[in-house]
């Protein structure tokens, strides 16, 4: 894919009917200034990822992936971010890439701006910023009650020091699910049985990840309530129930049906999809378009290994050493990850291992930031009097590679 010069454009002589806000893609190059200028003074939506034909010649822009909308030059309205914002405007078109995003994060946007009268840009941004303040505040208390206020101030500070995080104020879905995220968490842990199912049923809606979340309510059911013949076996009963830690004893004997929120709530998502497109697997079938992730790579074990090992440049859409070194830093933490909690090991596997293996380090670096085992273990690495000018150097590092995938962001290059 390469960037079109000045007299492809000129060739083409796309007629897009001007709009406040359509839908954009950018390539990760920068762009030259009279790109900038013309484009973002104009309003013209161009879409600037193309393809060449078998004589390597530039083909025409690649609309055929996305045939309703176009990309807007916009600094903070870019990526994935317009995709968002295309979705709460005109919602899915059967056949349209953008069909690949989950519909929860662009529809509340839609509906809080018809209920306030206020942009959709404007309102995304509002929501994303009140989404992760709560987020954090929320995942600051439990940390407080679990491991005392020094480490919850280092999880804290890694969370949002943390090179990905900066998604969480833009018109991403980061925002959103985290604070469902650690909202389950907490509800589970203080055995809100009823605000978990209900948390567990958006999480498919707002992510793909979010159907794999029965498998860290399977652990915790078979911790505070497990089977007879699970009691059988003392030993493997031990995985599940040792320095497991639960805020509360009461009685958990109902609590199994959990385990069938998330499954209930990505079938309410495949009815949405059929409704809106005509075909419940279409979110499946735009995945075509983007060419990282895939259902098969989770069992792909050496292709795992190997992209894992050959990074290519440091960072970019694939090949990114940023990614692997973002997976790396989870592995060495997954022991101390057992040790705090066991049943942090199957939130661990859901928001660290399987984003790795299905889009082999595609955008890992800002799928991690939701991944809060790794922040938790941090912060309890790090809290100890004589570990801590070594905390402050990591936080350093983070804030140092924050910083940077913000100007590159802004400046229309790859971030994620």
């Amino acid at each position: 894919m390469i960037l079109p010069s000045r007299r492809d454009l000129k060739n083409w002589r796309l007629r897009v009917p001007r709009r406040k806000w359509s839908i954009c893609f950018m390539r990760s190059s920068t762009l030259s200034r009279w790109q900038r200028r013309a484009w973002m003074e104009s309003g013209m939506a161009v879409c600037i990822y193309t393809d060449t034909n078998k004589q390597g010649k530039t083909a025409a822009p690649s609309a055929l992936l996305f045939p309703s909308h176009f990309f807007v030059m916009h600094p903070f309205v870019s990526f994935d971010g317009s995709f968002y914002l295309s979705i709460s405007e005109t919602g899915y078109v059967a056949g349209d890439g953008k069909c690949a995003f989950y519909p929860l994060w662009p529809f509340i946007m839609r509906w809080v701006s018809a209920l306030t009268g206020g942009s959709l840009v404007g309102t995304g941004f509002v929501l994303a910023n009140l989404f992760s303040l709560a987020g954090w505040l929320l995942f600051y208390q439990i940390v407080l009650r679990r491991w005392g206020s020094k480490v919850a101030w280092w999880v804290l500070a890694y969370l949002i020091v943390f090179p990905g995080s900066l998604f969480y104020q833009f018109l991403y879905s980061e925002s959103l699910f985290f604070l469902l995220l650690i909202g389950l968490w907490g509800a589970l842990e203080r055995e809100r049985n009823g605000l978990a199912f209900a948390i567990a049923l958006l999480l498919p809606l707002s992510r793909p990840i979010g159907v794999f979340c029965f498998l860290p309510i399977l652990w915790h059911v078979l911790t505070v309530s497990p089977p007879k013949c699970l009691m059988r076996w003392p030993r493997l009963f031990a995985i599940f129930s040792e320095s497991s830690y639960v805020l509360t004893t009461r009685n958990t004997s109902q609590a199994r049906w959990l385990v069938c929120a998330p499954i209930c709530g990505w079938l309410f998502y495949l009815l949405l999809m059929f409704l809106w497109t005509g075909n419940s697997f279409e979110g499946f079938a735009a995945q075509k378009y983007w060419s990282a992730h895939s259902i098969s790579n989770l069992w792909n074990l050496p292709k795992f290994i190997l992209g894992w090992l050959t990074p290519n440049t440091w960072h970019a859409f694939m090949g990114s050493l940023l990614d692997r070194y973002a997976f790396t830093l989870l592995i060495f933490c997954l022991p101390l990850i057992w040790k705090l909690d066991k049943k942090l090991i199957a939130w661990s596997y859901i928001l660290g291992i399987i984003p790795a293996m299905s889009g082999t380090f595609t955008s890992y670096t800002r799928f991690t930031s939701v991944a809060f085992p790794l922040f938790i273990a941090l912060g309890v690495f790090f809290s100890p009097p004589n570990r801590r000018w070594f905390g402050y150097g990591l936080l350093g590092i983070f804030g140092g590679l924050h910083v940077t995938l913000v100007w590159r962001y802004v400046n229309f290059q790859w971030a994620s």
